[in-house]
């Protein structure tokens, strides 16, 4: 079965009638609920519903790593009569990132997975991405420090989601990693060749879901996770101010109190505040 973003590329594509737009409509609903979906504005090919569930259940769609004769490739574009390879291997084991096209679609078979991740792997370390939705490459994304990214590998589901914050030639560095259900904290990886990609606001949710899950809220001001304060009877607690000074306050339940907490800027010992205080001071260079 295609991802959804194989399914947009290949209706950006082709044409439909009608009816079978209408089912091509109500199967990515069922599938895929929803997604962004649109008729193709110059297509390429024509295609019915039929040969669109065909090329589902086939391995040539965009961004899958095929076997053409004796030599190896990854789809860019892919119609119910033609197939483009976006890159691929020369007789020499070179990898060649240019368009073919695919004269004899008989010759087209599936690979083992350790061949497919092989190729992959060689892609990776080219420097390049494969952007399925456009069917063509890019450089590889390098995100900045404390951005949200999701690791693109197909065979983990959900997509393990974190706060980026370095890397080296094959590893990466996260202050927060979701992978499943488990929650890394500021842990290093194998970067298994798998590229890195900007994390959706959905993704962004499960990561601060695990870390409110296990008592933690980001601090925006140090760059932290950190532990999330419970009210002390009286309300009373300190927090820094935009001058980065220490304050006391009473909690009355006003919601500029809910987001002190949320943003980790929620103290009950006014010793910790004035380590915390001289800490974030550091940080930004004021002492």
């Amino acid at each position: 079965m295609k991802t959804l973003n194989q399914i947009i590329r290949y209706t950006l594509d082709c044409s439909f009638s009608e009816e079978d737009w209408k089912k091509v409509l109500a199967y990515c609903k069922e599938q895929y609920k929803g997604g962004k979906i649109h008729k193709a504005k110059s297509p390429k090919a024509k295609s019915t519903y039929g040969q669109f569930i065909d090329r589902i259940d086939s391995d040539w769609g965009s961004g899958d790593v095929v076997g053409y004769g004796n030599t190896v490739g990854v789809v860019g574009n892919s119609t119910p009569d033609e197939v483009v390879l976006a890159a691929y291997r020369d007789y020499e084991g070179k990898l060649v990132i240019n368009n073919m096209q695919v004269r004899d679609l008989t010759r087209l078979h599936s690979v083992e997975t350790a061949q497919q991740e092989e190729f992959k792997h060689q892609i990776f370390k080219s420097g390049v991405d494969f952007h399925v939705r456009f069917g063509k490459f890019d450089k590889l994304y390098t995100p900045e420090k404390y951005f949200y990214v999701t690791l693109d590998s197909p065979v983990r589901v959900p997509k393990p989601v974190g706060m980026f914050l370095e890397s080296n030639a094959s590893q990466y560095h996260f202050l927060a990693l979701l992978e499943g259900n488990t929650l890394k904290m500021d842990c290093w990886i194998d970067s298994d060749y798998t590229p890195l990609k900007p994390a959706s606001t959905e993704d962004i949710k499960r990561l601060h879901s695990a870390t409110s899950k296990n008592g933690l809220v980001y601090n925006e001001r140090c760059h932290e996770f950190v532990k999330v304060s419970k009210k002390r009877k009286d309300n009373v607690y300190w927090y820094l101010n935009d001058r980065f000074e220490l304050v006391m306050d009473r909690d009355n339940g006003d919601k500029i109190h809910g987001l002190r907490l949320e943003a980790g800027n929620y103290i009950l010992d006014y010793m910790v505040g004035l380590q915390f205080m001289n800490d974030v001071k550091k940080l930004r260079g004021k002492n």
